[in-house]
């Protein structure tokens, strides 16, 4: 009896931490002035080991193989420690454990109520992640298309939707998806949306991105360079010289190859050749 209660208190401890980790992610991510957390990876593999947690696990998959919350518990895990192929199987199982989500239906006051789909649509978002960790694109693309579908897209797969079109050069289609996140980009979301914008010429748009980013990550040395170039087509010549020499000192601080640095102080040159254009422009 004893060793029963401590087992079944051991996977309380598993699941009760797991459920604080995930809160506090979300929390975080709800954010509008501080940024947005890139991965929980890290905080798994130094809280949960793997080989007593997957023990812990596995035996509550024992006693009610037909939860996909555990399941998607031990796909966690085994990610987060690198499992990649196991993590994906538990995963699929979970995925066909959950039920599709129902069509929405509008409520006695005319909107739209979700029914289902929640599970559903984050399983699909982890089995996207796997497939890109493992280099199967057009399956992670599949995927997270599905993720996104409906009247309550998940967050995150928009995200890696919207990266996944600014790698193949379609801008246009890509900020379609980081749009749907609003305020709850990271900061590397916030680059890449600004680039986005950046690309399709939406200069001062793609400023406003780069500066949430810059102030999260003040001496990020792709976030200067970015926002530097984006003063620049703007015409803001005061405002590009600025944050090109912020650029270069921390590019040095981070050892960035001077090859790399190069191609900025060109254009650093060329700016303190440009006749005066006046202080820098508040935003």
């Amino acid at each position: 009896m004893t060793k029963k209660i401590s087992g079944f208190s051991g996977t309380l401890r598993v699941f009760f931490l797991l459920i604080i980790a995930i809160f506090c992610y979300s929390q975080l991510f709800a954010q509008k002035t501080s940024e947005p957390p890139e991965s929980m990876d890290d905080f798994f593999r130094e809280n949960f080991p793997l080989e007593s947690t997957l023990k812990q696990i596995d035996a509550d998959i024992a006693s009610n193989p037909g939860n996909p919350a555990l399941w998607q518990t031990r796909a966690t895990l085994l990610e987060s420690h690198g499992k990649t192929d196991e993590a994906l199987l538990a995963l699929e199982k979970a995925l066909a454990l959950i039920p599709e989500p129902a069509a929405s239906q509008p409520n006695q006051k005319g909107k739209v109520r979700i029914v289902t789909g929640h599970n559903y649509a984050g399983a699909l978002f982890d089995i996207a992640k796997i497939y890109l960790a493992m280099n199967r694109r057009e399956e992670a693309r599949k995927t997270l298309q599905r993720a996104v579908q409906g009247d309550s897209p998940h967050m995150m797969a928009c995200t890696y939707l919207g990266n996944i079109f600014l790698d193949e050069g379609n801008s246009a289609e890509a900020l379609k998806y980081y749009n749907l996140m609003g305020h709850n980009l990271s900061t590397s979301g916030k680059i890449s949306k600004g680039n986005a914008l950046y690309n399709l010429k939406r200069y001062d748009e793609a400023i406003a991105e780069y500066k949430v980013a810059a102030h999260w990550k003040p001496e990020l040395p792709s976030v200067l360079r970015h926002l530097g170039d984006a003063y620049l087509r703007a015409g803001r010549y005061a405002d590009a010289l600025n944050l090109y020499q912020r650029y270069v000192k921390a590019a040095r601080q981070k050892k960035i190859p001077e090859s790399e640095i190069a191609p900025v102080i060109s254009r650093l040159e060329q700016l303190k050749k440009q006749p005066k254009a006046g202080s820098a422009k508040q935003d």
